[in-house]
């Protein structure tokens, strides 16, 4: 992984929870224009989006059931 790579991953940590939502849904929308995504693995990196935004939930105890 480049240094640039390296230092997008450690700002993109730094980012609350909101931030890194509409980051990432820029970056799929960016994605998406520029590159060949199937169905199937833009279904597959929205199944991964969501499950670590309930994973990170469940860790803070702002999980809603029901």
């Amino acid at each position: 992984m480049s240094e640039a790579a390296t230092q997008l991953i450690q700002a993109f940590s730094a980012l609350s929870s909101s931030e890194r939502y509409a980051v990432l849904l820029e970056l799929a929308k960016i994605s998406e224009s520029e590159t060949d995504l199937s169905d199937d693995d833009l279904t597959r990196a929205g199944d991964e989006l969501f499950g670590m935004y309930d994973e990170e939930e469940s860790e803070l105890g702002n999980s809603e059931e029901g």
